[in-house]
């Protein structure tokens, strides 16, 4: 009873001080709070029998029109204020609101109507700090002031900075509406993620669609805050998370040779999300003009290709005039790449790169496109059968030589392959292997189609008569057995068989009238019959080898050498082939013709100039092919270290030579003696490379090489009919400095405060901090890198010799993150003759990006220069100004 007696004072009384509080209208400060708000908040008659409070509560059955509720934190504090219904929340600020969220230093939260005031405070040095941060969904605002209300969903921001896309929208006052859409003005739409951007477009006034465009009225540049006299009087700009078709902006241009001109007006055509269209143009003002078509088909994790058509018909000079010239060029690209995981067991690749004569010379992008003459296209398919060792490839290719204008085009080639297997293992599971489950045989198929003609006769005179097309398979097969532990024995048999689209025959005509010469002489006529024959052979041979390493190792006998030991690795190689006379088995494949007056006669065969040789020479042949390499290190005594360890040092990486003799040869059986060698010197900083021909037989009068050997008709033991040596230096600031060895300055770079701050190094595209050495000195490094090359050739196959020496040097150097050289030349000594030369800088300027490449000298002499928007969506935005080598003349 006495229990029930002080429950029931205590509740009276709580309820009579909550009610005090209300009636009051003071203040309550809570500090580092939370609250969350959902419904009115009052008092209900308490159960003890107290007096009815006078202050009617709200109907609880009147809808809300929140449909979750609102939390509100603050880390300095909280004050609530009951006589206007307002929260004040100070300190790292916080409201949620569903997916609704918003920061700042300072808000005010008005319960009754719900809204939201929101703004910055200014710190002890008067800087204005956390200012409100507005999220919806995936959209965020950056503002000095917002006012939000969340029963309407309409605010009111000024200098609000918000994101649409790659680009960013600023504006001084700013209208949300429930739908999301905003109106705006004094306006500025750049692409500068600076909070006082280097450049923008500003806008009067304008409204944003989500995910759609922003609409502005009269607008103008404006760069490093000095407007341009460049405006328009309205405009959009889209900002769709998809692909759009639009209008593509095109660019001014002026060249000496086709005058004042757009480039690169046309049409984008957003097909679909895996697919895209442009066609575009140029124009100018001498009559010049061009059209291009890009193609773009994406299917990530599968495929991706790119085609890209362009025409060009070009008119230099007054028409009437001796210099006047009309040409027409084109060229076609395409691209497909397959990825690596889309199919592992079928594979389909191009790379189509087709012009006309002239083209790469006037629009190729880079110098290499420009000065090169030769290209090659393919397209290839491949298949592999899973778990088997059978394969597929075919293939397009076209090779194709600008200076002389040969087209060299294979339609199709084809192969069929078996990888190399062996049929008679695991017959006898013995755990050993036996000598016949070595056997080993494999088979391969392949069929060409191909085409050497001009370009100009390319699909307009080409008859089935000029392509040389043909099949052919081979089944080799082999034993390998190891003699006396360093020698190889190996037999092969090797079948092979070919279709034949066609067979030529000889014979000698003696009365051949010519009606040019209105003469009759003897002469060899050639026919062409077109019929299919199939010649087949059957070649065995073997084969003995052997290349057995030789070790010898020099140790120094002095403690206090720095040079321990220095280790010779010798190895000799020498193999000998030999195949027997396959008598009638390949003779019906060839005959003898007369080729002169006298009847002397030749032998041939009669499928001499076709795609695939003859099956085989019913000669027997022997060859003896002999090697010898060389390996020379050296063991060294580190100096820095302590603990006595040994550092190997290279001397010589490799000093080969090779050379032959030809068994059954009735002259000159030995075959030129080659040599090469390659070495690093300088701490590996120098590489060098050397090699060279020596021919063992001497010279007759006339300069043919005849059956005497150099020993006995000179004395000396051959001739050098070939030498060369290759030298490249590789500098560059490196992770240490390298050869560089970096440097100091007086002066480092300073923050933001005047203070000295410590250098950075760029490596790799990333900067990493390095420290400070030297008491007051500020040490620094430029990353460079240094090409040094030299090239000396000397040629002499007979009486008259010939050198040829260049020297090259390439590099690049960053003085400072943002500035970017880099650099190429070579030098001629003997014709006293600069080579190519190109000299190419370029300045990251935040968001936009300047390059300059120029040729200096030569006869490709020009110059382009350039500045540009880094981003896509403002590309109109660009000045250049070039010179080409059209020019010069």
């Amino acid at each position: 009873m006495q229990i029930k007696l002080v429950n029931n004072i205590l509740k009276s009384f709580f309820c009579f001080l909550a009610v005090m509080l209300l009636l009051s209208g003071t203040n309550a400060r809570a500090h580092g709070a939370s609250r969350s708000l959902t419904e009115p908040h009052f008092f209900y008659q308490d159960t003890a029998g107290l007096a009815r409070d006078t202050i009617e509560p709200r109907d609880t059955t009147e809808e809300t029109f929140l449909e979750t509720e609102i939390n509100y934190n603050a880390v300095d504090s909280i004050i609530f204020s009951r006589t206007d219904s307002r929260v004040y929340l100070y300190g790292d600020a916080r409201v949620t609101y569903g997916n609704i969220e918003l920061t700042a230093d300072y808000i005010e939260y008005i319960q009754d109507s719900n809204m939201v005031f929101a703004r910055g405070v200014r710190d002890s040095t008067g800087k204005l700090v956390g200012k409100p941060v507005f999220k919806e969904g995936e959209d965020t605002y950056d503002a000095r002031i917002i006012r939000y209300n969340f029963k309407t969903q309409k605010g009111f921001i000024r200098r609000v900075i918000t994101q649409e896309q790659e680009g960013f929208l600023h504006s001084e006052v700013t209208k949300k509406h429930a739908d999301n859409q905003f109106h705006f003005k004094q306006g500025k739409y750049t692409t500068c993620d600076k909070e006082h951007p280097d450049f923008y477009i500003a806008m009067t006034r304008g409204k944003v669609i989500p995910n759609k465009r922003i609409v502005a009225g009269p607008s103008y540049l404006v760069l490093e805050d000095i407007p341009l006299p460049v405006g328009i009087p309205f405009g959009f700009f889209p900002i769709q998370n998809r692909q759009t078709s639009g209008v593509v902006i095109p660019s001014f241009d002026t060249e000496s040779e086709l005058g004042f001109g757009l480039s690169d007006l046309g049409l984008y055509l957003a097909l679909s999300d895996h697919m895209d269209l442009k066609v575009s143009g140029d124009i100018y003002s001498r009559g010049s003009w061009g059209a291009n078509i890009r193609y773009r088909l994406e299917q990530r994790y599968k495929y991706s290709s790119t085609l890209r058509a362009d025409y060009q018909r070009e008119v230099l000079g007054t028409k009437g005039a001796p210099d006047y010239e009309a040409t027409r060029k084109f060229k076609i690209d395409w691209q497909h790449r397959q990825a690596p995981k889309a199919n592992p067991y079928s594979s389909f690749r191009a790379n189509v790169n087709y012009s006309t004569t002239g083209y790469d010379k006037r629009h190729g992008q880079t110098m290499e496109e420009r000065a090169s003459s030769n290209k090659t296209s393919n397209i290839s398919y491949s298949y592999n059968w899973p778990n088997s060792p059978f394969n597929f490839n075919s293939r397009l290719s076209l090779n194709q030589n600008s200076t002389n204008r040969t087209v060299n085009f294979t339609l199709p080639s084809a192969s069929f392959s078996m990888s190399r297997q062996y049929p008679f293992r695991g017959i006898d599971d013995n755990g050993q292997t036996d000598w016949y489950e070595n056997f080993q045989v494999s088979y391969s198929a392949d069929m060409k189609n191909t085409l050497k003609t001009k370009d100009t006769l390319l699909f307009k005179e080409t008859r089935y008569e000029d392509f040389e097309n043909g099949f052919q398979h081979r089944i080799p097969m082999s034993l390998n057995f190891k003699l006396l532990k360093y020698f190889n024995l190996t037999p092969n048999v090797d079948y092979k068989g070919v279709l034949y689209p066609r067979y030529i025959e000889r014979r000698w005509q003696p009365d051949y009238y010519d009606p040019q010469l209105d003469s009759t002489y003897g002469r060899v006529v050639e026919d062409t019959l077109q019929q299919f024959r199939y010649a087949q052979s059957l070649e065995p041979s073997i084969s003995l080898s052997a290349s057995p390493k030789i070790f010898g190792m020099f140790q120094f006998k002095n403690p206090d050498s720095k040079v321990r030991a220095i280790r010779h690795v010798i190895t000799p190689s020498a193999s000998i082939n030999f195949r027997p006379s396959l008598g009638g088995m390949t003779d019906r494949y060839y005959d003898t013709y007369q080729y002169n007056a006298k009847g002397e006669t030749r032998r041939y065969s009669y499928f001499d100039g076709q795609i695939y040789s003859p099956p085989s020479s019913p000669r027997k042949s022997g060859n003896l092919s002999l090697g010898l390499s060389n390996n020379l290190e050296m063991k060294v005594r580190s100096q820095t270290d302590t603990t006595d360890q040994l550092k190997k040092v290279s001397l010589l990486d490799n000093l080969s030579f090779n050379s032959g003799y030809n068994l059954f040869a009735d002259s000159l059986n030995w075959s030129p003696v080659r040599f090469n060698g390659r070495t690093k010197l300088l701490e590996n900083k120098v590489n060098l490379n050397f090699g060279g021909t020596l021919d063992p037989y001497a010279l007759n009068d006339e300069g043919r090489t005849v059956n005497t050997s150099q020993l006995s008709a000179t004395g000396k033991l051959a001739r050098l009919t070939n030498f060369r040596v290759t030298m490249g230096v590789q500098l560059g600031s490196g992770g240490n400095g390298g050869a560089s060895g970096g440097g100091q300055r007086q002066r480092g770079p300073t923050g933001q405060n005047g203070q000295r701050t410590t250098p950075t190094t760029r490596q790799q595209g990333q900067e990493t901090t390095s420290p400070a050495r030297g008491g007051n000195y500020d040490y620094f490094q430029v990353p460079w890198n240094l090409s040094l090359d030299y090239s000396f050739t000397y040629s002499k196959p007979a009486f008259k010799s010939r050198v040829t020496q260049t020297i090259g040097i390439s590099g690049d150097i960053s003085l400072t993150p943002k500035w970017d050289i880099n650099f190429r030349t070579n030098y001629d000594i003997e014709k006293d003759k600069m080579g190519l030369t190109e000299i190419n800088i370029s300045r990251d300027l935040h968001c936009w990006r300047m390059t300059f490449n120029w040729v200096p000298v030569g006869f490709r002499r020009s110059y382009n220069f350039r500045i540009e928007v880094n981003s896509a969506m403002l590309d109109f935005l660009k000045l250049r100004k070039r010179r080409t080598f059209y020019d010069n003349f």
